[in-house]
């Protein structure tokens, strides 16, 4: 992990003037930084009445929360500031958020097939987290801190929830926190600090993958997308459920109707019924694999027969068109003209 100085990371940020910052919470401010030689980095920034010991020791914590983990499927630590003030310096994701692709006006809808890519990247990175040794249970698990890079992958960030799983260390239990909606309802006390509550986190975000409709509506009844969507996927009613803003392909109704029982089997009142994290990564990979051998094997076929249409494509390969949104839908064309890969 890299030591930065103050000054550079201030430079960096040009003061950490207003139209840098990028991201606000409860705990400090994300600005955009670009540091000597022109590479991006996000810099953390504790706001500034909560800089005193208490804050010092979050941050800390964080710290070596971060320090401890390095995946493609995390925002990732870069290094620290330690003189003057502490910041630290993360890896910049210039994509945004998917709370944003979900519902920003100025975002289109996203196919279904970059929807469960998203739900499966999202998956692996909480999987790395509970695969850890302790365990770290993330705690914030939400769309607005999901982020994608600049391949359009998405990253799981914000870790000053995060904490070591308590039934393996004896430390002093942490009191529970998270974000209403996300949050899961059995998490009333410390000592119900477990993996299954991320679990009920990312089934929350499957749901808001699957329907674009956000975790708490007041303007709904009811409210909260968990109360909303299970009774309609329990009574077979998976239409009502999902975004009605895109045109469900056939060849993808069966994978849909996985997605939202996977969903239902998170979100659970029952704990024991919850699946282990490794169980939803392994479905969301066997769901994907099922979906692109197809493409993949008719590309290898269209290439073998018509030697023309193998010069025509020659500069595409097999991986990119198995990892980019290229599936086709009923009518022969692909269903997402964008340029983002995966």
């Amino acid at each position: 992990m890299k030591e930065y100085s103050y000054e550079d990371i201030e430079e960096a940020t040009k003061g950490f003037v207003l139209d840098r910052l990028i991201g606000k919470g409860s705990h400090g401010c994300v600005y955009k930084g670009t540091l000597k030689g022109g590479k991006h980095v996000a810099v953390k920034k504790p706001l500034e009445k909560l800089q005193e010991v208490e804050q010092d020791s979050k941050l800390d914590h964080e710290i070596d929360i971060l320090a401890s983990l390095h995946s493609k499927h995390l925002v990732n630590l870069l290094g620290v500031t330690h003189n003057k003030h502490k910041l630290l310096v993360m890896e910049f994701m210039p994509n945004g958020s998917l709370h944003d692709l979900l519902h920003s006006s100025s975002s289109s809808s996203p196919s279904w097939s970059r929807r469960l890519i998203i739900a499966l990247q999202i998956a692996q990175a909480v999987l790395s987290l509970h695969e850890a040794a302790p365990a770290i249970i993330h705690r914030d698990i939400k769309a607005a801190n999901i982020l994608f890079d600049r391949h359009w992958n998405a990253r799981l960030a914000d870790f000053s929830l995060a904490v070591r799983d308590n039934t393996l260390l004896t430390l002093e239990p942490t009191m529970p926190a998270g974000t209403l909606g996300y949050l899961d309802p059995m998490y009333t006390t410390p000592e119900k600090l477990s993996p299954k509550n991320d679990v009920f986190s990312f089934g929350v975000v499957l749901l808001e993958i699957l329907s674009s409709r956000r975790v708490m509506d007041v303007a709904s009844h009811p409210a909260s997308i968990v109360a909303w969507a299970v009774p309609l996927i329990r009574a077979q009613r998976e239409v009502e459920v999902i975004d009605g803003r895109r045109k469900l392909p056939s060849y993808m109704e069966g994978v849909i109707k996985h997605l939202l029982c996977i969903s239902e089997r998170c979100v659970s009142s029952k704990e024991e019924r919850r699946p282990e994290m490794a169980e939803v990564a392994a479905e969301l990979q066997g769901l994907a694999s099922k979906l692109w051998c197809p493409i993949w094997a008719c590309h290898r076929l269209n290439s073998f027969f018509y030697p023309w249409r193998r010069w025509k494509n020659r500069k595409v390969s097999t991986t990119k068109i198995v990892c980019k949104d290229h599936l086709l839908d009923e009518n022969g064309e692909d269903e997402d003209d964008s340029d983002d890969t995966y």
